[in-house]
């Protein structure tokens, strides 16, 4: 996912509740979506060996700015769990302050399954936990993303991001870049990711060229569809 498509569905829900709702009506907002990837990067590493993946997001928010997310993928490959399912639930509160945006949570990387095998095999835990921090303002969003530790129980992980978006001609143009660092890395990652977006007949549907300065990682131009309830 993750963090930037996570926390930009979290904070859109939030607004729409922020709107939408009245104090002597409902204070909860159930929204989501389902869409079809030709393949899912995390960070500019693919997820899926580079083939398509089904994905899904669920947020209940409350006008508070309190809010509970549910992101799942599938995934596979030699990289990544083999049990087929990435499930991430996250809590957080997201709101305005001024002219700025911002969201804080907590969010989980659940592999189902996958802890048990792995840590028998020596392999480390799959699942971890991340805090997260992000503000925005005119388009302009910058984040942070800490875990003690990371994927595989590989050391602590720092990841800072920075991306904008616009609307230009009835086209959703964006770009966004990341920075990992920390010791689960052997060194310093930079990924990046520029995306075209327009929706048509009540989809979504995202190009995208995704890539990172790792050395043998290819990049990859990327195609989804969503449809948002």
């Amino acid at each position: 996912m993750k963090l930037t498509k996570l926390s930009a569905a979290v904070l859109t829900a939030g607004m729409m509740l922020g709107t939408a709702a009245h104090a002597d009506d409902a204070a909860l907002t159930v929204s989501g979506d389902v869409s079809i990837t030709s393949d899912y990067l995390y960070r500019g590493f693919t997820q899926t060996s580079s083939s398509p993946a089904l994905q899904g997001t669920l947020s209940i928010a409350h006008s508070s700015g309190l809010y509970f997310t549910l992101w799942g993928s599938s995934i596979s490959g030699e990289s990544v769990p083999a049990q087929g399912l990435e499930l991430d639930p996250s809590i957080g509160f997201a709101g305005t302050a001024g002219d700025i945006e911002y969201d804080v949570g907590v969010l989980y990387y659940g592999y189902p399954g996958s802890s048990a095998p792995e840590a028998a095999a020596g392999a480390g835990q799959s699942d971890f936990v991340e805090f997260y921090g992000s503000i925005s303002m005119m388009g302009a969003s910058f984040g942070a993303a800490y875990s003690p530790d990371f994927y595989g129980e590989a050391g602590d992980s720092l990841y800072l991001s920075a991306s904008y978006g616009a609307d230009v001609g009835g086209f959703g143009l964006s770009a966004a870049v990341g920075f990992s660092t920390g010791d689960a890395y052997a060194d310093d990652i930079i990924d990046y990711k520029v995306a075209v977006s327009k929706e048509v007949i009540g989809l979504g549907l995202e190009l995208a060229y995704i890539g990172t300065d790792v050395s043998g990682v290819d990049e990859a131009v990327v195609f989804t569809v969503s449809k948002g309830f």
